[in-house]
Formats: C-alpha cells, structure tokens, sequence
C-alpha cells in the first residue's frame, strides 16, 4: 500500500555537497509514485510504494552518513528513521517513534548500544 513520506535533511560543508544534493532527490525521485512535493530546500514530501526501511537505506547510501543527517517519516509520524549524523538525543524525546536507522552489511550484524535508542525490527 501506498504511503505518504516526508524527508528533512541537512548535507554537510564537507565537499561534494550539490553532488550528495542531487543523489538524495534521484533517491527520492526513485522511490516516489510521481506525486511529490519539493518547493522547500530541505524539506520534501512524496508517496511511495516503498517501505520505510527501504527508502532509508536508500539514503543513507546517498549521502555522507557520517556527516549528512536526515528524518525520514510517514506523514503522520507513526513511523520515523534518523538516518546518519543525528548528535541531539531530544529529537528521540520529541519523537518517540523515531528510531535509528543504521544500514547494515549482511556479512556484519552490528549489537545495538545500550544507549541508543532501539532501531526498527528486520
């Protein structure tokens, strides 16, 4: 089934901005059904037939993630992804649904720290 998604980002100063710039909306583009909303510089809302997860990994593999951030959410918050260089743990405070999003290699299950917040079963 179909979802709206809404994506706030923040590319960092650390080279190759525009180029992350433009991977991150092909990701989206990609992903989207063709009714998306980008009138805002680092804000877009889209629908998918996507999962939440998938659309995640896709942009973590877009950007730096250990300099670039973005939230990613369905449209009513029910389900979120931090995805890369989030630092301020309130964001999990104001959004309690928002969990970690942390791409994997099949090859390495990573053990969560016991002091992030959980992230989102496989």
């Amino acid at each position: 089934m179909a979802e709206t998604y809404w994506i706030t980002f923040c590319i960092a100063d650390s080279g190759a901005e525009d180029r992350r710039y433009q991977a991150l909306l092909a990701t989206v583009r990609r992903a989207t059904s063709s009714i998306w909303w980008t009138e805002s510089v680092n804000f877009l809302m889209f629908h998918s037939e996507q999962d939440i997860d998938q659309i995640a990994g896709e942009v973590a593999a877009a950007f730096d993630p250990s300099t670039d951030l973005a939230l990613l959410s369905t449209l009513n918050g029910a389900q979120a992804r931090a995805i890369g260089a989030f630092e301020d743990p309130l964001l999990f405070e104001l959004m309690p649904n928002a969990v970690r999003f942390h791409p994997e290699p099949a090859h390495a299950p990573r053990a969560p720290s016991p002091s992030e917040p959980p992230s989102p079963p496989a």
